[in-house]
């Protein structure tokens, strides 16, 4: 949990509260829209086409989509003309984000595959982490501002869990060649890029996913309050405001303001191990945070694309990003603030993702 609560230690703890969107206002915009439709009926036979706006949170999903190719952005597909049941719908801008949230919870029909013997559920994270290096001020110059520089790093994490999970595990971390600068107070030529330290890359077998049997704490084999253990996810309430209750206490020694609450919900489901039958109360929980938005209606990751919702503070947002279609989890992001926590970082800037795939795999090391 050190990452996570250093993680944490980063996030404001003062609520934000975003405009709430107003059921008469939203049904007076879908009325207008269906008039808008109405009218424009006779001419059907004329080739139209409907252009999304485009949003700096739009931009954003550029940038991800830069990062992922490591080159040029692909080209956008020229938008089509709706289908006769697009029309009847309405658009993610005019929808909430506990409506797309409660929408992502009722389309999930899936069940999760039982894993036979010799079976091995594989869990595939590729990311951008944000890896530099600052200097602070010294005691000779209290006043100095913070010094340094940012680039984004690309990286990789595959798992391999057996079904009996007290047997062997496999974890294999990739330094990807990607990277990008963010930006610095000294020019990109002066700032040596990341290099991988020793937990960067290698491949580790452990009984129970303990592949650093020397950290502290130690991982115990069965833990209830272990992330990778099964158990802990089976004894999670699956009642919606009972997962509030339970990420307000679980953040307590945080503060428990719901961007704080919203982020310890992503990290949950970023472990690729959530059962997709608690996931519909989980969508919902996360939905009845006060400041919950949708940011991105095209969110981009790794080929994928979903709705991106997140929690504003003034340094940066959370997003989590979900196929409101099939309420599959893609990923998530972390975009800079109006006032990010580094000066040479300017807002919006996308300063990390990872995309989360998961299978079942007849052996391990398998994909």
């Amino acid at each position: 949990m050190s990452d996570l609560d250093e993680t944490l230690n980063r996030l404001e703890r003062a609520a934000r509260t975003a405009d709430v969107p107003l059921d008469a206002v939203r049904a007076r915009v879908l009325a207008a829209a269906a008039a808008e439709q109405t009218a424009t009926a006779p001419a059907a036979r004329r080739s139209r086409r409907w252009l999304l706006p485009v949003s700096a949170a739009a931009a954003a999903a550029v940038i991800a989509g830069f990062l992922v190719t490591g080159g040029e952005p692909a080209q956008q597909q020229q938008a089509l003309p709706p289908s006769a049941s697009e029309t009847t719908q309405p658009k993610v801008s005019l929808l909430s984000a506990k409506e797309v949230l409660n929408g992502a919870a009722d389309a999930i029909t899936a069940v999760d595959p039982p894993l036979a013997p010799g079976q091995f559920r594989y869990i595939n994270t590729h990311a951008w982490y944000q890896r530099g290096q600052t200097y602070g001020p010294t005691a000779d110059n209290p006043d100095q501002p913070l010094q340094g520089y940012t680039y984004l790093k690309e990286t990789s994490r595959e798992v391999w869990i057996p079904q009996d999970q007290q047997q062997e595990w496999l974890e294999k971390r990739g330094w990807l060649p990607g990277v990008k600068w963010l930006g610095g107070t000294v020019p990109q030529s002066e700032a040596p890029e990341p290099e991988a330290i020793d937990t960067d890359t290698g491949e580790r077998r452990g009984v129970c996913g303990n592949f650093f049997p020397k950290a502290n704490p130690t991982k115990v084999c069965g833990d209830p309050n272990d992330w990778d253990n099964p158990a802990f996810y089976d004894a999670l309430p699956r009642d919606p405001q009972a997962i509030v209750d339970y990420l307000r206490t679980a953040t307590a020694h945080r503060g428990s303001a719901p961007e704080t609450m919203f982020h310890w919900g992503v990290e949950m489901l970023r472990t690729g191990l959530m059962p997709a039958d608690l996931r519909p109360g989980w969508y919902r929980a996360l939905a009845q945070l006060d400041g919950v938005k949708v940011y991105d209606e095209a969110a981009t990751l790794d080929g994928r694309t979903g709705v991106a919702i997140g929690i504003d503070t003034e340094a940066e947002r959370r997003d989590l990003i979900v196929d409101p279609k099939t309420g599959e989890f893609i990923g998530e992001r972390t975009v800079a603030g109006p006032k990010p926590h580094y000066s040479w970082i300017k807002a919006g800037t996308v300063l990390g993702y990872s995309s989360i795939t998961t299978k079942v795999v007849d052996g391990i090391g398998q994909t």
